[in-house]
């Protein structure tokens, strides 16, 4: 059992934790709480527990700083933060800790048992790695080679010698199968026969060696370029390929000198961990560059937005307006704001579900004769949450609201946009209409389409918005409802620019009429 030593200077929640959790059942166990970071200092000492879960906010000594001094004394041990919504950048910087992970509070008993999950299979690993080295069996080629990945400068040196490598340097490939069932093992057995045989046979080449629950190949000679990678990902999958079997395979990179193929295994395998991010049928060797963070643009200074809220409605608006191929790049948007957000596979794909349940709920609160359309259209998210690949969930979505933009667009035609956007302006008011946004929706230069509004409306875009506000906003008034909860239903977060609003095409403010009517 690996023990785990809870911190947190609430008393329910560490008793919650310490009884609500199935501990014994995931491989743990309790074996005791602290209430701060001096007491769980004391009790690390005593206890040398495997995993520390730590509040991130404690009165004498914060959650870092008791990170901070369990690393002088055991940089090996492992720790999940538990974090308030609000301490969230505060706990980003436990990252340079090494920290295992954190969860928010409320803790979710799923995602902690999956971490949990995680880590015992990361333990067991090191367990596994240390019982190999204090046991010092026969060094045959393969032991040679885990002594090597695991070892210090001076007994990789060795080790290295013995292998015959040499300082033109070398490199770790790891690979990962996929689509093994329970009993299956004589599959995998298979695979690994095959790899052993083909690399005994290519020993100029490579050694081919086992750390569950990965392969290996730790390559004589770096590989050099793409060309060389993608060759070595077809010889893979060449192999086991024959069983039926997929995988995933990740290249840590080139060590200078053999004493450093260490450096080089972590490397692969924190991308093996990553490899959900990746391009499908290649050799993983770093972050796609199509993951990193999408520019922001420029938002108007008369209020404030929630950017993922705005494109979230835009998305809604592409939807609902027909627009299959804005719907699908604000779905990629969507997905390139998430990575950045959060970098996890389960966080993305539960808000990928968010996403596509709130786009139908909204489609059909607005549109009711669309339900047996959509009913029509089969979901995707069963076959999201089972995608091994960032690029598969975001193919599926994607086409999924291209479905139904053609659903909601169908029998619409060039020529009826001002029709089709003052029927958007009479269903979602309250959102952030703006001219631009429609612009690209519809795609029309916005200039041009706020000059076929005006002609076709006889009025701008944005004074026939504000009056459907503000006629709305009069209706809620008159029901009694308090000033800033009509602004923020009409689709003003600024109380103050509301009021200016209400008084400009009324006379009186808000307050007035809701008094006199």
């Amino acid at each position: 059992m690996i023990k785990v030593l809870i911190v947190d200077d609430e008393p329910k929640l560490r008793e919650g934790m310490r009884t609500l959790i199935p501990w014994e059942e995931e491989g743990y166990t309790v074996v005791a709480t602290a209430a701060n970071g001096y007491e769980a200092l004391d009790k690390f000492r005593e206890l040398q527990p495997g995993l520390v879960m730590a509040d991130i906010r404690m009165p004498g000594m914060t959650g870092l700083e008791l990170i901070a001094e369990l690393r002088k004394e055991s940089p090996g041990c492992h720790v999940l933060i538990l974090s308030g919504y609000a301490d969230f950048e505060y706990a980003k910087q436990a990252i340079s800790y090494h920290i295992d992970g954190y969860l928010l509070k409320p803790v979710d008993e799923e995602e902690l048992i999956s971490y949990l999950q995680e880590l015992r299979e990361k333990i067991s690993l090191e367990e596994r790695i240390n019982e190999w080295q204090a046991l010092e069996p026969a060094r045959t080629t393969e032991v040679l080679v885990r002594e090597l990945l695991q070892s210090n400068s001076k007994e990789g040196g060795e080790a290295a010698a013995e292998l015959g490598l040499t300082d033109s340097g070398c490199e770790v490939v790891l690979l990962e199968l996929k689509g093994l069932n329970k009993g299956e093992d004589a599959r995998e057995d298979a695979v690994k026969r095959l790899m052993e045989r083909h690399w005994q046979e290519q020993e100029g080449h490579g050694f081919f060696f086992t750390l569950p629950p990965y392969m290996g190949i730790l390559l004589k000679e770096p590989l050099r370029d793409e060309r060389a990678r993608a060759a070595l990902w077809q010889e893979l999958h060449h192999l086991i390929s024959k069983e039926g079997l997929e995988f995933v395979a990740a290249a840590g990179g080139a060590a200078v000198r053999p004493q450093e193929a260490g450096e080089s295994f972590g490397a692969a395998r924190a991308r093996l961990e990553d490899a959900f991010f990746g391009q499908k049928n290649t050799l993983l060797c770093g972050m796609p560059d199509l993951w990193e963070e999408p520019a922001q643009g420029a938002v108007e200074p008369e209020e404030e937005l929630d950017p993922e809220r705005d494109i979230e409605v835009q998305l809604l608006l592409a939807v609902e307006a027909g627009s299959s191929e804005v719907a699908r790049e604000l779905t990629l948007q969507i997905i390139r704001k998430l990575v950045h957000t959060q970098r996890d596979e389960t966080y993305i794909k539960d808000q990928l579900l968010r996403i596509v349940s709130s786009t139908i709920a909204r489609l059909e609160a607005a549109s009711p004769e669309l339900r047996p359309l959509i009913a029509g259209q089969a979901s995707p998210m069963g076959e999201v949450y089972s995608s091994r690949y960032l690029h598969d969930a975001e193919r599926l979505v994607s086409g999924y609201m291209e479905q139904l933009s053609r659903l909601t667009g169908s029998g619409s035609g060039r020529g009826d946009e001002i029709k089709r956007i003052t029927d958007l302006i009479q269903r979602r008011y309250k959102e952030n209409l703006k001219l631009g946004t429609l612009a690209e929706i519809f795609n029309y230069n916005s200039a041009y389409l706020g000059k076929m509004f005006k002609n076709q409306v006889g009025e701008h875009f944005n004074t026939y918005l504000d009056k459907v506000r503000i006629e709305k906003a009069k209706q809620l008034l008159t029901q009694g409802m308090k000033v800033y909860e009509v602004a923020e239903q009409v689709g003003y977060m600024n109380s103050d620019y509301f009021n200016a609003k209400f008084r400009k095409y009324v006379g009186v403010s808000p307050s007035a009429y809701r008094k006199e009517n």
